[in-house]
């Protein structure tokens, strides 16, 4: 039987996947920055865990699961991998001075050592993650799960420590391989650890009920505790395990994701961030590296050109409308054309905005008459 979809988490992955793309822009502040870096990424994460909830993922055969959540995460990893080299080695023939072949080896060393080209990262960190969340929801007891929490709030910070002092990362593209393996495997433990915050979350929610304003009071509370944690905390990035304090890191990441949760349920559904949200993995792996937003900030310095006032906020307006557009014309096509680069056997559904289906449906209908 097929799930319901949860209409709040599609709002939540898709204002999630506007904030990477946003925070990937370049266009924006230092302190904005920090903000976004501090949980974008654990938002998807954290998403991923109550996901796992509401399908029972837990009961579903070792064999099945393995295979399904291989499709949806390591198939695109290998796809988006070759994509990634191709437009690479694109850029190393007809425009050399963008980069170079010692570029091209790292960018080999780090798809075939999982660490991941660019926003690839993700991919095997909610994979190997999800698979251990899965051991650990299945067959182990609630105290060795905090055990292994309690460890993992230290572990990435030691690990780190341990391949700088002791890996020379320059000295062959062995150490290369090495280092980075080492850091795709490190990721794995704040992944778990925020697929079980997900997890228990998913839970509780189901027992929340407080009137809507308490909750959206409670859901913007939990926003401004992440805004004072993220700037005391500094710049963070899940990427390169950079957490600075990692106390503070977890609670800011977990209470601006409770918070979008929170605010979220109590929104009205609306079409876009829905849409966004259920193809947040489309939008994740084209953004950057398949060129889009290298279009838009083209389109919009061209615009630019010919307007004579107010730069700066017609730049910005003009890049983030040409990114939009851009990507859902990369969800239409990679969801109807180019679906198994996702690991999907047949075309994904893609349903328009309400205005759109009703105005379709009588287009259809008057035509049936007219055949009649």
């Amino acid at each position: 039987m097929k799930e319901k979809r949860l209409d709040y988490i599609d709002m939540v992955k898709g204002i999630g996947i506007v904030l990477v793309v946003i925070g990937h822009s370049t266009y924006v502040s230092e302190p904005v920055l920090t903000w976004l870096t501090s949980f974008h990424m654990p938002l998807f994460f954290v998403v991923s865990g109550m996901l796992f909830a509401h399908k029972n993922s837990a009961a579903e055969p070792p064999a099945s699961y393995i295979r399904k959540r291989f499709c949806g995460m390591m198939i695109p990893y290998f796809w988006f991998s070759l994509i990634y080299l191709g437009v690479d080695y694109y850029y190393l023939y007809a425009h050399p001075e963008v980069i170079d072949q010692a570029f091209i080896h790292s960018a080999w060393l780090q798809a075939v050592s999982f660490f991941g080209i660019s926003v690839l990262w993700f991919l095997p960190a909610v994979f190997l993650g999800e698979l251990v969340l899965y051991v650990l929801i299945r067959r182990c007891h609630v105290g060795v799960i905090a055990l292994f929490s309690l460890a993992a709030l230290l572990l990435p910070d030691t690990g780190m420590h341990l391949i700088r002092t002791f890996l020379n990362m320059e000295a062959s593209p062995f150490h290369t391989w090495l280092g980075n393996l080492l850091m795709a495997l490190l990721r794995v433990f704040p992944a778990v650890l925020f697929l079980l915050m997900g997890y228990y979350t998913y839970f509780q929610l189901r027992k929340l009920h407080l009137r809507p304003l308490l909750e959206v009071l409670l859901g913007i509370g939990c926003l401004l505790v992440n805004g004072a944690v993220a700037f005391s905390n500094g710049r963070v990035d899940m990427h390169f395990l950079v957490f600075n304090n990692v106390l503070s890191y977890y609670l800011g990441a977990y209470s601006a994701s409770l918070g979008l949760l929170l605010l979220c349920r109590r929104i009205r559904k609306f079409w876009l961030p829905c849409f966004l949200g259920s193809n947040s993995l489309i939008v994740m792996l084209t953004h950057l590296d398949c060129q889009v937003m290298s279009l838009a900030i083209r389109f919009a310095a061209g615009m630019n050109q010919f307007i004579p006032r107010a730069k700066e906020i017609m730049f910005r307006v003009n890049l983030y409308g040409a990114l939009l557009i851009g990507e859902l014309f990369m969800i239409v096509l990679v969801g109807r054309v180019g679906f198994f680069l996702i690991g999907r056997r047949r075309p994904l559904p893609l349903e328009g905005p309400g205005w759109l289906r009703e105005w379709w449906h009588k287009i259809r209908s008057r035509r049936l008459r007219r055949v009649k």
